[in-house]
């Protein structure tokens, strides 16, 4: 019998399981964050919680939100629309106890969905979850950082021989806020990441080189791409930061949908009108902002993003084109974005929802052009946001909010000039009765002082001012606000001059393109 063809064969498979186990090894953040490709929430299961409601059995938690147990068969079809991703949302706080010892069922329940994702070669984000929301006990911080250290530490043991498709995640929404700066408490922050970091990586197996996701200050945009942000210390460098995109917070997560007035103690009445819609040149502005605000910050710096959670409320009467509109531009600029990796928040159960987008218990689309998009999104077939990118020095804001005030959002772009156009009924500065403001680098507002000198009448009866901010430290936004009593200038456009050229986005020309992915 000949044994050369078999002999052969051996060493073929072999070389191919070390190239696989190299190859998965060996790779680094931006790597792997590319190869995630676009990721979907198990929203209201795991990650479920009431205390409110006695809950006495993992099940009872898992269901709370009209969701069912994740199977095998829902997990390949969530692969089947184009997800690479699923992260998986954990609330631990109901099955553990005072030292952070998991329940061995509670444990074994996730180890089976864990393995379901996996085993369908898709990448796995487990993290912590609404523990750390107000009131529970990871929003106490370094008081029970020895809980979260031995909470990470058996999860770590539990996963540790799984390859780098599982990815840890530190934890969700985390505040922490220090009443005697009145300011956010990033070293709190840094020093459970950090200690998350140190227990994974000490934890042996293939935890050594995993990859880590570490939370973002309240996983809100600003906080997180501030100065005061730290990335943890990690002798792999594999290092990812987390944060949530739910920007514009009026169109995407205001739960109000009728207009309403109200009055306040000096008998001034105001009217809120909702945001049912999305997608105007402002609002595109805006992303684009963001986007190069996350891109400058970290992953220019190799340290990739994951956007954990991108959604829209779905049962407050949002204009379903504008939710297509909105999802459409914000995955493919994250997908277009290299080192930038987003993530579908869905709650699934209309009953029990509000980020509705996929019945994953009966493999239904609420949206079948919603399903296409992601589709093609997942495949590369898209309008891409960067083949439309235009190089500018000026941006410009006309909309106005509830109290009649205007803002523009700088971050931390080096302004150098306020133009602001305005329509005033009455003496110049006497009756104007408004004021501009920015923010220092520890977040309090300062204002900005202007004059006569300032003004130039336009032939249309509008003022135009032209401010000089050059010698001035701005940051995060430059806001015009006006005497809501008085009313006696109304406030077009405020523009601002930045020092160095920055991304914006030919808007008719991307929003043309796009037209058949939202009708």
């Amino acid at each position: 019998m000949d044994l050369l063809p078999y002999i052969l064969l051996i060493i073929f498979l072999f070389s191919l399981i070390i190239n696989y186990l190299y190859f998965t090894s060996s790779r680094n953040s931006l790597e792997i964050v590319r190869d995630m490709g676009i990721g979907y929430n198990l929203g209201n299961t795991f990650d479920s919680y009431d205390f409110f409601k006695e809950i006495n059995y993992p099940e009872e938690q898992i269901t709370l939100n009209g969701n069912i147990i994740p199977t095998k068969k829902m997990i390949k079809k969530i692969k089947k629309y184009g997800f690479k991703t699923i992260r998986f949302p954990v609330t631990w706080i109901l099955f553990i106890d005072d030292y952070g010892n998991v329940n061995s069922d509670w444990m074994h329940l996730i180890k089976e969905v864990v393995d379901l994702i996996i085993n369908a070669e898709l990448y796995c984000i487990l993290n912590v979850y609404n523990d750390v929301n107000y009131g529970n006990w990871l929003y106490l911080g370094i008081e029970v950082k020895d809980k979260y250290i031995n909470l990470w530490t058996q999860i770590a043991y539990e996963f540790k021989d799984y390859n780098d498709y599982l990815i840890f995640e530190s934890m969700d929404e985390p505040f922490f806020f220090n009443y005697e700066t009145n300011n956010y408490d990033y070293d709190v922050l840094f020093n459970l990441n950090q200690a998350f970091v140190d227990t994974i990586r000490n934890s042996g197996g293939n935890n050594k080189e995993r990859l880590l996701v570490v939370a973002g200050a309240s996983d809100e945009l600003d906080s997180t791409c501030s100065s005061d942000y730290k990335i943890p210390v990690d002798p792999f460098n594999k290092i990812a930061v987390s944060i949530h995109y739910l920007s514009p917070h009026r169109f995407t997560s205001d739960f109000y949908f009728e207009p309403y007035s109200w009055v306040d103690f000096e008998g001034v009445e105001y009217y809120f009108e909702p945001t049912l819609s999305w997608g105007n040149i402002e609002e595109y502005f805006q992303v684009i902002t963001d986007f190069e605000m996350m891109n400058n910050t970290f992953v220019s710096k190799g340290i990739p993003i994951i956007i954990k959670e991108i959604g829209v409320l779905t049962e407050q009467k949002k204009m379903i084109e504008s939710i297509r509109e909105y999802l459409y531009t914000i995955f493919s600029i994250s997908s277009d974005f290299d080192g930038i990796m987003p993530c579908l928040w869905d709650t699934s159960n209309k009953v029990y929802g509000d980020m509705n987008f996929y019945d994953r218990e009966n493999d239904i689309w609420y949206d079948e052009k919603l399903k296409e998009n992601f589709m093609q999104i997942s495949r590369g077939k898209y309008i891409k946001p960067k083949d439309f990118f235009i190089k500018t020095n000026f941006e410009t804001v006309t909309m106005t909010y509830i109290q009649g005030s205007i803002e523009l959002k700088i971050s931390n772009r080096k302004a150098l000039k306020i133009i602001l156009n305005v329509r005033i009924n009455g003496t110049l500065f006497i009756d104007a009765n408004f004021n501009i403001y920015s923010y220092d680098s520890n977040g309090k507002s300062f204002p900005i002082k202007f004059g006569k000198s300032d003004a130039k009448k336009q032939y249309d009866g509008t003022t135009i001012f032209y401010i000089d901010i050059s010698k001035i430290k701005c940051y995060s936004y430059i806001q015009v606000t006006r005497d809501p009593v008085l009313n006696k200038i109304k406030l077009n456009n405020l523009t601002v001059e930045f020092e160095e050229s920055f991304q914006s986005i030919n808007y008719k020309a991307f929003k043309a393109s796009i037209s058949n992915y939202i009708y």
